[in-house]
């Protein structure tokens, strides 16, 4: 496969003229357009994120930016800069990852303004995660813009965004049943062992990984009957703690192939870019352990086990993908609920719009506060003279709040004095009426 060369530089396109509305624009693939081959390819580490961000700026492709990478999706949302076309930013991500550009061919999907924020909140409610309305994508769209805010990439425009989208996910989730069952990836992975193992009481577990995910895997393992856990994990202080809490024995990741003699079920997720458990490894064990047949859940994206694993006789090695059709079992209230969602998702969508067209304003009523503040520190200097020279300050007042009123509005009466056309006259006087709400002045 050909890569990027590392030393290219990305050209983007024209800016777009001034006066326009900076769009907000999303680009990236998920687990509905891009199976976890192309997926991982592109996923972003918390170690690059900060690269990333200063890339995507220095390159003037975004004035503020979000990314957010998890297992099932990899995002870019820009707003300002030149990074609002799908071949900018298509261009960047397989420049910044070392990949062919035709591996992305037929996986992306992009948007702006109204259907961005869609997205976006869609998103962060779980209507478009694997399983619908998981909460974890929450608390993953809440990490990555930290990380963007932690990096400077996140602006006032995706500030208001991302709390707006923190809102709604609020709102979602005590307005509808959309998380009324306990339906995640972790919980997928764990319906899958019991369907193929049956009861999972007296089943060992090796937990690869120290994570929130693998945490909630161990949960739900327990409440189907595991007693007997095993840790493997980099952190040791992590490892330990994860394994007090589930009764069970942390060790290091150098210790896994003696655990996998032990293991009935293993599951993993951690954020190596490397995998840890290698068909070597699995063959060497399972030529010597008596357990029988051995099931691996990879969690990870990139992946944990190598996929060759699927080669070795008695294994059974499940990814990410492979939790989609059990994920679809008891589905249906949440889609119910999902319906009523996507009502208030709409509304919001309307009303964040509605702030957005707003800031179209901003720079005219900064310019008309600034021309009356002239006009206001003017006459505020000449009148103040009069106080200084002992005049009656009733009178002085008087006076000032009618010369400044005389300031202020003589620019616009000489504005529809002049001749000019009947529409345009019109426009103007029907202008006035809204600005100052003279029609319900005079009612």
């Amino acid at each position: 496969m050909q890569s990027c060369p590392a030393s290219a530089t990305i050209q983007p396109p024209n800016r777009r003229s001034a006066g326009t509305v900076t769009t907000i624009f999303c680009f990236g693939l998920s687990h509905h357009t891009a199976p976890i081959a192309v997926r991982e390819k592109v996923a972003f580490s918390p170690e690059r994120l900060a690269a990333a961000y200063h890339d995507l700026a220095e390159q003037g492709l975004a004035a503020e930016s979000l990314i957010i990478s998890t297992c099932n999706r990899t995002e870019i949302y820009v707003h300002g800069g030149a990074g609002y076309h799908r071949q900018a930013l298509q261009d960047w991500l397989c420049h910044f990852h070392g990949v062919d550009p035709r591996l992305l061919d037929g996986h992306i999907y992009h948007s702006s303004d109204a259907e961005a924020v869609r997205h976006l909140f869609r998103v962060a409610c779980g209507l478009d995660s694997m399983i619908i309305g998981e909460p974890q994508i929450l608390g993953q769209v809440k990490d990555a813009y930290q990380a963007a805010a932690d990096n400077g990439a996140a602006g006032p425009v995706l500030n208001r965004l991302l709390h707006w989208a923190f809102r709604v996910a609020k709102r979602v989730r005590s307005e509808t049943a959309i998380g009324s069952a306990p339906v995640s990836v972790a919980y997928a992975a764990v319906c899958l062992a019991k369907q193929l193992l049956g009861s999972l009481e007296g089943k060992s577990v090796l937990l690869i990984g120290a994570g929130d995910t693998i945490e909630l895997v161990a949960t739900h393992l327990r409440e189907h009957g595991v007693e007997r856990f095993a840790v493997a994990n980099r952190s040791a202080e992590r490892g330990q703690q994860l394994a007090k809490k589930f009764t069970g024995d942390a060790h290091a990741l150098e210790a896994i192939p003696h655990l996998l003699h032990d293991a009935d079920v293993v599951v993993s997720c951690t954020a190596s870019l490397l995998p840890i458990v290698t068909r070597e490894t699995i063959s060497a064990v399972m030529a010597r352990r008596a357990r029988g047949d051995l099931m691996l859940v990879d969690l990870a994206v990139p992946r944990d086990i190598a996929p060759e694993v699927e080669g070795v006789a008695q294994c059974f090695l499940y990814t990410l993908d492979d939790l989609n059709d059990i994920a679809q079992a008891g589905m249906r209230a949440r889609r119910e609920a999902a319906s009523a969602a996507e009502l208030i998702i709409a509304e919001e969508v309307g009303e964040f719009q509605q702030w957005r067209e707003s800031l179209g304003v901003v720079p005219a009523i900064r310019r008309l506060r600034d021309h009356v503040e002239g006009r206001r520190q003017e006459e505020l200097g000449r009148f103040t003279h009069y106080l200084d020279q002992g005049q009656d300050p009733r009178a002085v007042l008087e006076a000032f709040s009618k010369a400044l009123m005389n300031k202020v509005l003589h620019d616009p009466i000489a504005t529809l004095r002049q001749p000019c056309q009947d529409a345009t006259n019109e426009s103007l006087v029907a202008a006035l009426d809204i600005l100052f709400r003279l029609s319900d002045a005079e009612g």
